[in-house]
């Protein structure tokens, strides 16, 4: 229906160029195309079935124009088929018994087709309206939802503040704070994509050292530590983008959280970038390691696990000069152009 609707000119160049002028030229279109195709049938057969091109004429030119393009075609086809087909048969030796009611009769068919080909279009037309209202409906909704997901991530965070301000315990008081900082972590992830256009691939690389820098100012101390970001050039959907970005908010945190302690200064290097036959992204420090034991049990762990699944990639974690975190991912989950066919 809606390639249908697409073909319709003169609502496509409504506002550019005048209806008036638009209908009369589709209706004309029509006729070239029908004189064609006769020129080219009498090359092998003069005059035979002299009426055969009105009906693709007229529907061509209804679909692009109306049916007042067509109705304009089936006339001046109609027309020229009595001035000039019908002799050129007569000459052949093929005339046709009442030639003015057989014209009559095509021209009646012809309409009928122009009115099954209004049909369809008017029927397109309202099924096109009908989707760009249930667009912006979508809109407005996801507008909403926006609003109220900021919303919920800062009464969460406020909650859970509340509480660390009440409580006497340092080990809650703690484990309060972490929640708090992944909340806030997590929210700064979605408004940054929420940002974004919701069609289309989406450039990793910009999106990615965006996000490194919110990560940078937000999370790291005033000194010592140090965020690194490069990435390849890639494009990617929404949805992994947004799962690699959660993997990358959650591992960062957790090296500035352990990978440093008692003041330690170093460096957190993050990298995407093409990788066998597919994608890696790697977070890595050069921190004091993670025993394999914690890296199994933690909560952040267990987050990255579930990002890893929604990104569709295998995750690798390893200890050695620091921790260093894997996620693969196959070739078709990002593009280096914004054209995958490109």
């Amino acid at each position: 229906m809606q390639q249908l609707a697409s073909l319709d000119l003169v609502s496509r160049l409504s506002g550019i160029v005048p209806r008036w002028l638009v209908i009369p030229a589709c209706a004309i279109f029509g006729i070239g195309v029908a004189a064609l195709l006769r020129l080219l049938a009498d090359q092998f057969a003069p005059g035979v079935a002299p009426s055969a091109f009105i009906y693709p004429a007229c529907l061509l030119a209804t679909v692009l124009g109306g049916w007042q393009a067509g109705v304009g075609t089936v006339a001046m086809t109609a027309v020229l088929a009595w001035q000039f087909v019908l002799p050129k048969a007569a000459q052949a030796g093929g005339e046709m018994a009442y030639p003015f009611a057989t014209t009559m009769i095509t021209a009646l068919a012809a309409l009928c087709v122009i009115a099954v080909v209004e049909g369809f279009r008017a029927g397109a037309a309202h099924a096109v309206r009908e989707n760009q209202a249930k667009l912006a409906d979508r809109d407005l909704l996801f507008q909403e939802l926006k609003h109220r997901v900021a919303n919920d991530f800062a009464i969460v965070a406020s909650l859970l503040d509340l509480q660390r301000r009440r409580s006497a315990d340092p080990a809650t008081r703690t484990a309060l704070e972490q929640a708090m900082a992944r909340v806030r972590s997590v929210s700064r992830v979605h408004r940054m994509l929420y940002a974004l256009p919701e069609t289309g691939l989406i450039d990793l690389r910009v999106w990615l050292k965006a996000l490194c820098a919110g990560l940078a100012d937000a999370v790291l101390p005033p000194a010592g530590i140090r965020l690194s970001c490069e990435s390849d050039e890639a494009w990617m959907a929404r949805d992994r983008v947004l799962a690699l970005g959660l993997t990358v908010n959650e591992l960062v945190m957790n090296a500035v959280k352990h990978a440093f302690p008692d003041g330690r200064d170093g460096i957190i290097f993050v990298r995407f970038a093409r990788y066998g036959a597919g994608w890696r992204l790697e977070v890595c420090d050069n921190g004091v390691g993670m025993p394999g034991a914690e890296r199994k049990a933690g909560l952040g762990t267990s987050l990255v696990e579930q990002f890893a699944r929604q990104a569709e990639g295998t995750l690798i974690l390893e200890s050695r000069n620091g921790t260093q975190t894997f996620l693969e991912l196959p070739y078709d989950a990002a593009s280096p152009t914004p054209n995958p066919m490109g």
